[in-house]
């Protein structure tokens, strides 16, 4: 029997933001804070460079933006169930093959193609799939599928260090990729499905059977959630590169993993340079990730009554000042209670800003270009998403190198985050676009 008809009074989209929510948990698996956890006990094994380790990191953001084009179109095509199988079985067998390896070639091979399929694949399957089953509750959706990544960078770090603990970083690897696979390769499998039209459904639950098509605005959608399903536009990849929304969209999109990337990984190294004890680096750290939970909710539901583009901008704008404040509170405050509550406080802010950002992020290409060639329109986009966020950390590690201070990369990514919200301010009115006849291109 079909999974969708077991849940007669289940909108099957419900599920289908549960296989994500739960991709999107073991996605981490192939993140920054999992190599972090293993990173001393490998180079104290092999002698190994931070460098030389932290270099996967880059190898596999940067070929998995370049295979995000390829795996776009399979998407729209095909759907998300076998590319989503197929990812975690070779992210979990990537994790599994680490607990033996013995050579630096293969810490690249095994866990960089684990992250290149984590960014080029996982992340695309989570953010077209939901756009698929959802248009006026994508926001909502959206949210509670991002909120998996939040969840397995709460949760994987920490048991990983466990098992290092307990049974050592080769065990740990192993136990890790075993992990991942159970969690969501074989829900991927059975339940993931491409579009609800596909199993005689209707985005968001709806029951209604037929509705116009009149390149609805966002409140057009919020009023009447099918005005966008009939005659749905599909774009070519010449007309999706030679549409001006697009290069806006491209530019706030990348902004953002660069400056996260670099902040992730320098986070650390700046509060404890300026005299922040480790307990409470660590301490803020943390109040960023959990934090950014509620910024992954809140910013769903938000763009679902008022539009991605304004809270979009809001959120460029208020992520300048706030990161603008934690930077002054850290560099010219002290490590008296009163500053330590402010850095908190700010950190939070920080972090609800971020974690609102990927809904916000993965809904506005639907918003514009619709659902049908969604993965092959936002497969164009991660070269240079990802492109950005392997670059980020070694600029900033450049700059840091040179002038012994973060000050220069920390003000530019003050810069860069206003830059965003005016790259926004000039998209146009949300609406869902219609692609150019190629005579006209």
């Amino acid at each position: 029997m079909p999974p969708h008809r077991k849940h007669r009074n289940i909108y099957y989209g419900w599920i289908i933001v549960g296989v994500s929510f739960l991709v999107g948990a073991t996605q981490v698996g192939a993140f920054q804070s999992i190599l972090a956890v293993f990173l001393k006990p490998m180079a104290d094994s092999f002698g190994w460079s931070r460098t030389v380790i932290s270099g996967t990191m880059v190898f596999g953001s940067l070929f998995g933006g370049c295979i995000s084009p390829f795996i776009g179109p399979i998407l729209d095509k095909r759907g998300p169930r076998i590319v989503a199988f197929v990812s975690v079985l070779v992210l979990s067998s990537g994790l599994v093959s680490l607990a033996f390896m013995h050579h630096v070639w293969q810490l690249y091979l095994f866990f960089g193609v684990g992250r290149i399929v984590a960014v080029g694949a996982l992340t695309l399957v989570v953010s077209v799939t939901i756009s698929n089953w959802f248009i006026r509750k994508r926001g909502r959706a959206m949210g509670i599928a991002w909120l998996g990544p939040r969840l397995g960078m709460a949760v994987l770090p920490a048991l990983a260090q466990y098992f290092i603990m307990t049974q050592g970083w080769r065990f740990a690897w192993a136990a890790l990729g075993v992990l991942v696979f159970a969690i969501s390769g074989l829900p991927s499998l059975i339940f993931l499905r491409r579009r609800p039209e596909d199993l005689g459904l209707l985005p968001d639950g709806d029951a209604r059977k037929t509705a116009p098509y009149d390149a609805p605005t966002s409140q057009d959608c919020a009023d009447d959630p099918l005005s966008a399903l009939k005659e749905e536009p599909i774009w070519t990849r010449r007309q999706v590169i030679r549409n001006h929304t697009f290069r806006l969209l491209i530019i706030t999109g990348s902004i953002f993993p660069l400056v996260q990337g670099a902040t992730n990984f320098h986070m650390f190294p700046f509060l404890t340079d300026q005299g922040i004890s480790e307990t409470v680096s660590i301490m803020l750290i943390s109040t960023f990730a959990l934090s950014g939970c509620v910024g992954t909710l809140s910013c769903g539901f938000l763009a679902d009554k008022f539009g991605s583009k304004p809270i979009l901008i809001i959120n460029g704008f208020a992520s300048g000042i706030v990161f603008l404040a934690f930077y002054l509170a850290v560099t010219l405050g002290s490590a008296g209670t009163g500053w330590i509550t402010i850095m908190f406080i700010l950190q939070a802010l920080n972090g609800i800003l971020h974690g609102g950002r990927m809904p916000l992020l993965t809904k506005i290409w639907a918003d514009y270009f619709g659902r049908r060639s969604l993965g092959r329109i936002q497969g164009l986009s991660n070269p240079f998403r990802f492109g950005t966020n392997a670059i980020g950390p070694i600029l900033t590690a450049l700059c840091f190198d040179l002038f012994q201070s973060y000050a220069i990369p920390f003000y530019s990514f003050i810069g860069l985050f206003f830059v965003s919200g005016l790259v926004t301010l000039y998209l146009p009115t949300p609406r869902l676009l219609k692609p150019p006849q190629e005579s006209d291109i």
